[in-house]
């Protein structure tokens, strides 16, 4: 029986001792903790399999166990907790699981992109493009689902991954590309009409890829790298020259929180200090609110500026330097040319008690797409709204 992380999304200090598999996150250049782990086992098909996950402060195993997949990565499902005992589980590999993997979420990575835009191999509205190259040279991939009409009548700007390890948000933006490519109700026939959706997949593909934590990483990560006109990382650049030459209407940040404290388990749009895009926030909440199925989201959980960690100190460097930080959706309040932003978190396992999976967060997905074409229709005039 073999362990290793030899593989994309892979992240895992290991050793096997006595039969059985230690992991620890590997957390490389991260400043600080984080939770991130995926490993796989290979020729421990019909045995059991025991690991032990061990980190700082706390076990980083989530309320719903560890994820499992017997298919190398295509297919995930949380063991639950009954696995568990303690920082312990074990697994009774299937005869013919030739390669069993191990995560502390269920991963999304480039490979998961490439199926989802091959089963929309044939519609001419999606298109795929490429933003700029990654620091480790991969292709920073843009999509844009186009709409029927010669010129939109509105654009929304769909970002994902600025902090790699977030997969979970990956299943939520595949759910409403799905939903709106369907195009199956009234909703989303009248955003195919007249919106044009501008999506990137995954600001920090390099993170994704090699299995990092993505989070705090050293001297600051992705989702910090808004304040400085010479960035360090060129997919944030990108989006940068993105939004000043294109006028969007809606720009929503996926993520995903924290995997403990009181706001870990739950949906929540994160406040921003300009009361007036706040506002327009609102008014998005309100339609999610009202149409969430797929997974529990409520606007009394939304986190306005000024509370819990969303407050100013936390936009700051991390290593006690005093290099600027800030976030897209900070960037984006110092624009005047844009409409509705905010950014957006998605548990990694469980929402208020419902279960975070890929099933469930890309129902929640199409759930969102409807939100916005809702939120979209109601802020035009009304002569313009009818299809």
């Amino acid at each position: 029986m073999r362990a290793d992380d030899d593989f994309p999304g892979g992240n895992g200090l290991i050793e096997q001792v006595d039969g059985r598999i230690d992991v620890r996150p590997d957390l490389r250049d991260t400043i600080g903790t984080w939770f991130y782990w995926c490993f796989r086992v290979r020729d421990g098909a019909g045995r059991r399999i025991r690991v032990r996950v061990s980190g700082e402060p706390h076990t980083p195993i989530g309320p719903g166990g560890p994820a499992v997949s017997t298919d190398a990565g295509r297919s995930w499902r949380w063991l639950g907790n009954d696995a568990l005992a303690g920082d312990e589980f074990v697994f009774d590999a299937p005869h013919d699981g030739d390669e069993i993997r191990f995560s502390f979420g269920m991963p999304y990575t480039a490979s998961d992109l490439t199926a989802f835009l091959d089963r929309h191999a044939d519609d001419p509205r999606l298109e795929r493009r490429e933003l700029t190259r990654s620091e480790h040279g991969r292709p920073v991939e843009l999509l844009v689902l186009r709409s029927t009409a010669e010129e939109p009548h509105h654009r929304v700007l769909l970002t994902c991954r600025h902090h790699a390890c977030e997969m979970m948000a990956s299943h939520v933006l595949e759910g409403a590309l799905d939903e709106l490519l369907a195009v199956a109700d009234p909703v989303t026939r009248w955003l195919a009409s007249r919106v044009e959706f501008v999506v990137l997949p995954f600001v920090d593909v390099d993170g994704v890829e090699e299995g990092d934590q993505g989070k705090n990483r050293a001297p600051h990560d992705h989702g910090r790298d808004y304040a400085a006109e010479d960035g360090r990382y060129a997919a944030v650049r990108a989006v940068r020259d993105l939004v000043r030459a294109t006028r969007f209407d809606v720009v929503l940040d996926l993520h995903c929180p924290n995997m403990t404290g009181p706001t870990s388990e739950r949906i929540y749009f994160v406040g921003s200090p300009d009361m007036e895009n706040w506002a327009a926030v609102q008014s998005l909440s309100r339609e999610l609110e009202r149409g969430a199925k797929g997974l529990p989201y409520h606007r009394a959980n939304d986190l306005p500026f000024g509370t819990s960690w969303n407050v100013e100190g936390n936009y700051t460097a991390r290593d006690g330097s005093d290099r600027p930080q800030q976030s897209i959706g900070l960037f984006l309040d110092g624009m005047s040319d844009v409409g509705t932003h905010a950014i957006l978190e998605v548990p990694y396992a469980s929402a208020e008690g419902v279960q975070v999976d890929t099933g469930s967060a890309r129902a929640f997905g199409a759930d969102l797409a409807h939100a916005i074409g809702r939120h979209l229709r109601t802020s035009m005039p009304m002569e313009a709204r009818a299809e």
